[in-house]
């Protein structure tokens, strides 16, 4: 496995409702699995830990994936093994996962324990303020993300009127008959992500995930979003009748209800839109184009030219302010680590994760050739 065949993707971010989650990604893996349920605070060693055991195990896999922060993403919040059937992720919050099954399904890495509380309980004042100007900084990010979504909303609505909805469909038949030759028997497999979050660096998009998994691109080219979800919905539902596993990665601004992009690694084969947030010029060299003004009716868009800039430039210049916002919550984090890291014992740490690479070695060794 070289690094290009890492899959990299979030899980967890900031939307305009506040966080959004698709850890039931990870809890909800087949009973076949075994799950690292990674306890701790703040630069105690998660990240670290996740990072070993992609470093150790992911060579061996075909498409490892690593699951970021998007409050930082250089940090990761989760890493799956799909051969060896292993997930080992944080644990704690905003994405708060409780052992269902403890010692039958998940093991507990408990990080904690290799503190002192008497440190941590001498700055608790300090810590307890900077947690809640933490907070503060993202609940701050979540208005400005509501409001840049109420006025980009504006805009996908406008252009959804101006549609022809069977071109779209008719599109999408087409594409999905001549793409897929595989038995339609209704079995594939859907892993809902996002590809792409805002964070403390700005709108981050994975694109080499689209490069690890999909040698043929079709490129959707839509400003507003409708088209391209309209059509990557109808895809959705075509492909989700044959033998395939479909990546369907949502947007972060509308995380249930508006798709971005679907990846299928067993056609090699995706889906993906440029618009604002992915331009066409950052992608790889597409398979094919498709423009949203192929099922628009432009002269009747056209007519609302200046709302629809309006919209645009105003929602841009709010989200950066969202930006600022995360790299604010992003400083005071990192004051927050410092408190705990001269609390904590990585000696400890260590035996800890060598404790856990050891436990997934003998896991590895009971699976089938």
């Amino acid at each position: 496995m070289s690094l290009e065949q890492q899959l990299h993707f979030f899980l967890g971010a900031n939307t305009p409702i506040g966080f959004v989650s698709f850890y039931d990604e990870i809890t909800s893996k087949s009973d076949d699995y075994k799950s690292f349920v990674i306890k701790g605070g703040p630069g105690t060693g998660k990240s670290s830990l996740m990072k070993k055991v992609l470093e150790k195990y992911g060579p061996s896999e075909p498409f490892p994936e690593a699951i970021h922060c998007s409050s930082d993403p250089d940090s990761l919040d989760a890493v799956i093994l799909p051969e060896t059937k292993i997930t080992i992720e944080d644990a704690t919050p905003p994405h708060v996962i409780e052992p269902q099954y403890p010692g039958a399904y998940e093991s507990v890495v408990n990080l904690c324990s290799c503190w002192d509380e008497e440190v941590l309980q001498a700055r608790r004042k300090e810590i307890i303020a900077l947690c809640r100007q933490n907070s503060a900084c993202h609940q701050q990010c979540v208005r400005f993300l509501n409001a840049a979504h109420s006025l980009l909303y504006d805009n996908y609505s406008m252009a959804l009127s101006c549609l022809n909805t069977r071109k779209i469909a008719k599109t999408a038949s087409g594409i999905v008959s001549r793409e897929c030759r595989r038995k339609k028997d209704g079995s594939a497999v859907e892993k809902k992500r996002l590809l792409s979050a805002i964070t403390p660096k700005g709108n981050i998009c994975f694109t080499e995930t689209i490069k690890a998994l999909c040698p043929r691109i079709y490129v959707i080219k839509d400003p507003y979003g409708a088209a391209s979800n309209l059509l990557l919905t109808a895809l959705r539902s075509l492909f989700l009748e044959y033998d395939v596993t479909l990546y369907t990665c949502f947007c972060p601004l509308s995380p249930y209800s508006k798709i971005d992009h679907l990846l299928i690694p067993e056609l090699g084969l995706g889906f993906v839109t440029a618009g604002r947030s992915l331009p066409l010029e950052s992608l790889p060299e597409p398979y094919r184009v498709i423009s949203f003004t192929r099922f628009t009716d432009m002269e009747q868009l056209s007519r609302r030219k200046q709302r629809l800039h309006f919209n645009r430039r105003a929602a841009s210049e709010i989200l950066d302010a969202a930006v600022r916002s995360l790299r604010r919550a992003k400083t005071i984090h990192d004051a927050i680590e410092k408190y705990y890291i001269s609390a904590m014992d990585f000696q400890k740490v260590q035996l800890l994760g060598d404790e856990t690479l050891s436990s997934i070695r003998r896991w590895k060794e009971t699976l089938p050739n």
